[in-house]
């Protein structure tokens, strides 16, 4: 079986066998009306009922999830769907040795979800929008716990289309931060200042997140740009010592239409030559100034330079950044952070509240050069349903009137008899 590194140019989508997920939803339909669903190559299955998931299940085969946003037949998805074959035998002799485990999950950074035992895939209406690598399990289990300040350029070149795709794009950024991670949006023009009520980095809880994301939304382009003002800003934000923050990665994400300064000085003052604050520039809108200072302020700083020209560029652009946040973790090895457990969240696949075990998966590989590789290939999950956990409790010690309770380290409610699922 080929290896991550190994690209098959040729490789046809009939090639490769596997069970499609989505030949066979069931989607929610409000009118009732029939569907007419895309031809696949999938597999045929057959389900039976089983108690433990809750739903349809085939214990012979994995299934696959490919978003709809992402085409299966392109060489990528065809070279990862070929050599995440082998995991079907893994997850059948886990099931073996332990035939207490539910879902497991291994979801690629290409976006492709490979899930054992095979069931059709649950979409709640006719656009299926899940892609995995924007599930907190595979966010917490991509990366190291981050520091992000983000700053959105305001200035009066970038009214109109621009500052809508910016503002899409700080949600769409907002959104691949979990709740171990610190966060904080400012714009800048002339001068930068917070969006929100937030002076200082907040945890990028949700209820922090839907304040961001409601306030971004009122950002008005006016002024000129001064990259000075903005960046000066952020640096600050992240030296502050005196507020709680995850003291891991630290990053700052630009949102801009272009420009010509550098700003050489401040990443000198700020960041040189240890250069522990990455940064990312984005340049967001279609035109025609120059990107080469954009590129040089993120390669200078050990970040990258991404292109966000239309609205259907936003959602694969704002989370490419993870892929270099785990560079660090191959290069570390054993070394790297253990299995990870999530906090409480809605299983897709129907089995109610579960957490999740993580674990990145490396892709170690040697290639002819003498460089390690530096790729992260995804994320490994299992799920641990709530009432699994409920069923180990003591409850036969704590009499008539007790119960059990338990929080997680974020201080969320992992147990409680009144904790129930919306």
């Amino acid at each position: 079986m080929p290896g991550p590194n190994a690209v098959l140019l040729s490789l046809q989508e009939e090639d490769i066998e596997y069970y499609d997920s989505k030949a066979d939803t069931e989607f929610d339909d409000p009118d009732g009306e029939e569907i007419e669903r895309e031809k696949s190559n999938s597999l045929k299955l057959e389900f039976t009922d089983d108690a433990n998931f809750k739903t349809k299940v085939n214990y012979s085969y994995a299934a696959v999830q490919i978003p709809t946003d992402i085409y299966k037949g392109s060489t990528v998805i065809l070279n990862e769907l070929n050599w995440t074959q082998a995991l079907e035998d893994v997850f059948i002799e886990n099931r073996k040795e332990d035939p207490s485990l539910l879902w497991q999950v291994f979801g690629s950074a290409t976006g492709v979800t490979r899930y054992y035992p095979a069931t059709p895939w649950r979409a709640p209406n006719k656009i299926d929008l899940y892609d995995v690598r924007r599930r907190p399990w595979y966010i917490q289990g991509a990366s190291s716990p981050k520091d992000m300040v983000i700053i959105v350029d305001v200035s009066g070149s970038v009214s109109g289309l621009t500052l809508k795709l910016m503002k899409t794009s700080v949600c769409e950024m907002l959104d691949t931060l979990s709740d171990d991670d610190y966060v904080n949006v400012a714009s800048f023009n002339e001068k930068a200042k917070p969006v929100s009520c937030f002076k200082h980095l907040v945890q990028a809880n949700i209820r922090n997140k839907k304040v961001f994301k409601e306030d971004v939304q009122g950002m008005v382009a006016k002024g000129t740009t001064d990259y000075k003002a903005g960046f000066e800003y952020a640096f600050d934000q992240l030296q502050n010592s005196n507020i709680t923050r995850a003291n891991c990665n630290k990053m700052i994400m630009m949102f801009t239409d272009g420009g010509e300064d550098r700003v050489q000085d401040v990443f000198e003052k700020y960041n040189w030559p240890n250069k522990t604050v990455r940064v990312f520039t984005f340049s967001v809108g279609q035109h025609n100034y120059d990107v080469t200072p954009l590129q040089w302020m993120a390669c200078a700083n050990k970040g990258y330079y991404f292109e966000i020209p239309s609205i259907g560029a936003i959602r694969i652009n704002t989370q490419e950044y993870l892929d270099v946040l785990g560079r660090p973790m191959v290069l570390a090895g054993n070394r790297a952070k253990q299995v990870q457990w999530t906090n409480v969240y809605q299983d897709a696949l129907g089995l109610g509240l579960v957490v999740t075990g993580t674990l990145p998966v490396f892709n170690l590989t040697e290639d002819n050069s003498d460089r390690k590789n530096q790729l992260i290939l995804g994320v490994m999950g299992i799920d641990v349903a709530l009432n699994d956990i409920k069923k180990l409790t003591p409850r036969y010690n704590l009499g008539a009137n007790g119960y059990v309770f338990a929080i997680d380290l974020n201080g969320y409610v992992l147990l409680h008899p009144n904790l129930q699922p919306q």
